[in-house]
């Protein structure tokens, strides 16, 4: 009745306030607003609304051809990436998430939609993540917190997934020294604990040959749930959430970081002169880190972070190593809520991450320079034009070399 009643003049006027409201409110928790009583009444009704954690998220369904035109043009994005081969990975929600990829070694680079497991398609594709060779994509499955399994699958629209684990989550590819491939995956989504022994880490070894396949039963590899991904030498396994730690596959020993408190988005630095470094997403607050090169002036001791809005990367002794702001892409782009699920790419120094506008909007920008403070970070936004991610998409880059 309330949504019917709407004008076109209101609809456009909470258009074009309420994601300024919600930036407001979501930067500084206090929301003053010099307005008259009925506009202030509502503002506030609909903050509280869509910024409750409780809220149904019920995005508008994607269409297709919408999608096609609204990506940067390839030439932009090769510069960028200083490679001519160059593929992105994201989730969109049409009712359920589904995975995506666009391939802008494409004359016109179009998102192309994966098929979902048959019987599961009203499940949630979660975290894709494409192979070292380009051709192959692994991603998870969710009914809400429920894992339902990982799976890889060719870069095909009519590919067929193949099933890693019933019980896997956050796949992660990996590659040892004899070029063999396999995908990492864990037995707990979100890691609020770490006990030894009640959840694991798997080694799957995998073959990319056809459609995929796997080879050989699984291997345990870590007595607890890590979900970032495994170093380039295989010595350092990273997590995040409620208990962030590093994992030493070859003494054994966890190795807690940011001192209990809590991280989002872990993923481990791909590059083989970093091996034990790691990339994650701050809850607000005081980070409980180091910083004894006093990096940007960065005063973990008394400085309080707005949430999400400071991209950390840090080695095993808890050290910062480099840090990305929001900053840095509100002041080229939008001012963007929060920074969302990043991810570091297949090759050193690049990582994609969401530029979080609202729930039902975000932008995916490509960030260049991570990992090396004397390093100029640059950004890129892939998606400048109408059509947008949400803030579920998590979206990953792979270059060709």
């Amino acid at each position: 009745m309330f949504a019917e009643d709407i004008s076109p003049s209101m609809e456009r006027f909470f258009y074009q306030h309420i994601r300024q409201v919600l930036y407001f409110y979501s930067m500084n928790r206090v929301l003053l607003i010099k307005a008259q009583p009925l506009k202030k009444a509502l503002y506030i009704s609909l903050v509280l609304l869509l910024s409750s954690c409780n809220f149904p998220y019920q995005p508008k369904q994607f269409i297709l051809p919408e999608i096609q035109s609204s990506f940067i043009q390839g030439d932009s994005l090769h510069a960028f990436a200083g490679a001519s081969n160059v593929k992105i990975a994201f989730t969109l929600n049409e009712g359920s998430r589904w995975v995506y990829f666009v391939d802008f070694n494409q004359p016109t680079p179009v998102a192309v939609k994966l098929k979902k497991p048959s019987g599961k398609e009203g499940l949630n594709g979660d975290s894709p993540l494409i192979s070292p060779d380009g051709s192959f994509v692994a991603y998870f499955l969710t009914h809400g917190a429920d894992i339902q399994g990982a799976y890889f699958q060719k870069l095909n629209s009519t590919a067929e997934p193949v099933l890693v684990a019933a019980n896997g989550t956050e796949p992660h590819w990996w590659k040892d020294s004899l070029g063999l491939t396999y995908i990492i995956y864990s037995d707990q989504l979100l890691s609020t604990v770490l006990d030894s022994g009640n959840n694991f880490t798997y080694l799957q070894k995998v073959s990319l040959d056809g459609n995929g396949s796997l080879i050989d039963p699984a291997k345990r590899i870590a007595p607890y749930g890590m979900n970032g991904g495994r170093s380039a030498d295989g010595r350092f396994l990273c997590t995040g959430y409620k208990t962030a730690a590093f994992y030493d596959v070859a003494s054994r020993v966890l190795l807690p970081i940011n001192g209990g408190v809590q991280t989002c988005n872990p993923s481990i630095d791909p590059d083989t002169s970093h091996q034990g470094v790691m990339m994650f997403l701050n809850i607000g607050g005081k980070q409980n880190l180091q910083n004894p090169a006093g990096a940007g002036n960065l005063d973990f001791q008394t400085q309080l972070f707005s949430e999400h809005s400071m991209l950390f990367i840090v080695n095993t002794e808890n050290s910062l190593v480099d840090y990305v702001p929001l900053g840095l892409a509100t002041a080229k782009y939008y001012p963007y809520l929060e920074w969302q699920d990043p991810e570091w790419s297949n090759i050193p120094r690049f990582a994609a991450a969401l530029g979080v506008i609202n729930d039902a909007n975000a932008d995916l920008i490509l960030i260049k320079g991570i990992a090396d403070r004397s390093a100029p970070k640059e950004i890129l936004n892939v998606t400048p034009g109408k059509f947008k991610l949400n803030a579920t998409s998590t979206p990953s880059l792979w270059i060709g070399k």
